[in-house]
């Protein structure tokens, strides 16, 4: 999905940074857990969060990317433990069996293993944080701590929810995830000083909305995208999704609810899934409040002067919305098979 962030060997660089404080904080632990930890952490991943938290960090008065403190490390490798901790716990929640082509911990190891060694991962992000020495991050981490629960609890609440509407959703994916971009970039931001790091973390967060709509788009059926990773047999509806149900009528909305229920997503109930979302515009609609959400995070960068980390924010930014077209094309090439 993002491209942009693979072709500059300065954020490699980073990446390799950020990998090394993470293994050696997880690797010398005698516990079960943390060797899971690490076995998960090593499995891969874009590590988008602790490059968003670098370039935030670099991005407001155009430092080079060469001269990388090593508290900004400690930061990245932060978020990045705390992303893996929700990734184990979404495992169990959503009795996930692979991750990242691999066996789940949750399948692997046990729900129990699985569990605890998100906690595991929680406690070395936190003390991470603690020894970056940047005071300002702490208050912030817990906030979002407290946020990302509220928002799994409430995505939790709402499965198989066929009355949820479109506030409900937003509130659902902006502390779930948007609410970790947002840390990402806001650290980073106080990590240099306190200036920029609202307007940082709102960049986060819209990037984060957009980040968060769009899986949803690849995950809600397994071929339109060709991601085999069906949300909507999980019971979580997404916008599109939001959108069909409150427009159907005359039986097709029982009709849709009873495939939902059943988990029957064979092609021709997929087929009939997106022929409806087409129809009803709700694709579009995805596609055009995805935009929108990448339209304000680039007006906030659009703040600061020209330097490496802005254009290569900016090309998040790019990447996401290219990505969100292919998307759309996907459905529609989708739809078409069936008649074609």
């Amino acid at each position: 999905m993002i491209h942009a962030l693979k072709k500059y060997d300065v954020l490699r660089d980073i990446v390799d940074r950020c990998n090394a404080v993470v293994v050696e904080r997880i690797k010398d632990n005698q516990l079960r857990e943390a060797n899971i930890a690490l076995e998960s952490f090593n499995n891969g991943g874009k590590r988008l969060r602790p490059i968003l938290l670098v370039l935030s960090a670099k991005a407001p008065d155009g430092g080079a990317l060469s001269d990388i403190d090593e508290s900004l490390i400690q930061l990245a490798g932060a978020v990045e433990l705390v992303h893996l901790a929700t990734l184990f716990h979404d495992d169990v929640i959503d009795q996930v069996d692979t991750r990242r082509t691999k066996l789940s911990a949750r399948l692997k190891y046990g729900n129990y293993a699985s569990v605890l060694s998100g906690d595991f991962a929680l406690a070395e992000a936190l003390d991470l944080v603690h020894k970056s020495g940047v005071a300002a991050a702490m208050p912030e981490f817990i906030r979002t701590l407290r946020t990302l629960v509220r928002g799994e609890s409430l995505e939790t609440t709402h499965k198989y929810d066929f009355t949820l509407n479109d506030a409900q959703y937003y509130e659902i994916i902006s502390e779930k995830s948007a609410s970790l971009f947002a840390l990402s970039c806001k650290a980073g931001a106080l990590a240099s000083g306190a200036e920029f790091a609202d307007g940082l973390g709102h960049f986060g967060w819209n990037l984060g909305m957009a980040f968060q709509m769009i899986d949803d788009l690849d995950d809600m059926l397994d071929n339109p995208q060709r991601s085999y990773d069906c949300d909507l047999r999980n019971g979580y509806i997404a916008l599109p999704m939001i959108r069909v149900l409150d427009l159907l009528k005359d039986g097709h909305r029982e009709r849709l609810v009873r495939i939902i229920e059943a988990g029957d997503f064979k092609p021709e109930n997929e087929r009939y899934i997106v022929g409806l979302c087409l129809e009803y515009g709700a694709i579009a609609q995805t596609h055009q409040a995805i935009d929108r959400h990448l339209e304000r995070a680039g007006d906030t960068l659009s703040r600061f002067s020209p330097s490496p980390a802005k254009d290569l924010l900016s090309g998040v930014v790019k990447d996401l919305r290219a990505y969100a077209v292919q998307q759309v094309e996907n459905f529609a090439g989708f739809a078409r098979e069936a008649t074609g």
